[in-house]
């Protein structure tokens, strides 16, 4: 029996550190790999972190939404020699996210059912029952439904950036290059579409678009990116059995 993803050319344009995990997952079912990061994220230290970070026992609730938020954050603790208060409860939102506090010993009170920004905020609101503000790990590229929900319901926050998002621009000759030879596009964040369209030099209408959830879709819809796709769960592994999906029933279609 072959495998599903019959040699198909799959455009990676997740960050590099992360990329290479994909890029193994697809070579396993198949397909052929083209890693072209579109963004990269980094950690800078700031000095008004270590104000907010003195004060963590002023909050009821710390909430990160991604794998990069978590990781700023305790590096940041680690860095400033900070120790996490035993009373304060941590949100996350994500397998993946899950996956990297658990590595740092923690565990998350509340792990949202979707990871649609606004069905994640409602449940995240219909859970809270603290007077005490609540703490919003972030990055610049961060959307700001969650902070506009709280404040809708009239839950204090703060908010702490803790790593940036910028576009990979030494990506871009390759990735014109390589546009015409791919077959499947994926986006694992809204970011990763907003860089693409900066950095193409044209939206191939041959391609199929792949997109992680709800969130990227939409900003994918927002920039004119045609042909979307959205795979359920939010992770890489639905993203990849989608292209599978796709891939069998077109070659089926075919013969």
């Amino acid at each position: 029996m072959g495998k599903p993803l019959h040699g198909e050319r799959i455009l990676i344009t997740r960050e590099e550190t992360k990329a290479a995990e994909m890029a193994d997952k697809v070579t396993k079912l198949g397909g052929s790999p083209v890693i072209v990061p579109m963004i990269e994220i980094n950690f800078p230290e700031k000095l008004e972190d270590t104000a907010i970070l003195e004060r963590l026992s002023d909050f009821s609730w710390v909430f990160m939404t991604s794998a990069n938020g978590v990781d700023g954050f305790f590096q940041l603790l680690r860095k400033q020699q900070i120790t996490f208060p035993e009373g304060l409860k941590i949100g996350i939102v994500g397998k993946k996210t899950e996956k990297v506090l658990h590595r740092y010993g923690y565990a998350a009170s509340f792990v949202p059912e979707t990871f649609d920004a606004q069905a994640m905020a409602e449940a995240f609101i219909s859970f809270y029952t603290s007077d005490k503000p609540v703490l919003l790990i972030r990055g610049n590229l961060s959307r700001p439904t969650l902070p506009e929900k709280l404040k809708e319901a009239q839950i204090a926050y703060e908010a702490l950036e803790v790593y940036e998002t910028t576009y990979c621009v030494e990506s871009k000759q390759k990735l014109n290059q390589e546009l015409p030879t791919v077959d499947y596009i994926t986006f694992t964040s809204p970011s990763t579409a907003e860089a693409f369209v900066q950095l193409a030099e044209c939206i191939p209408n041959n391609a199929t678009y792949i997109c992680i959830g709800n969130t990227t879709e939409d900003k994918a819809r927002e920039l004119g990116i045609p042909d979307l796709y959205t795979s359920i769960p939010y992770t890489t592994d639905a993203m990849l059995d989608l292209i599978s999906t796709i891939a069998n029933e077109r070659k089926i279609n075919h013969e």
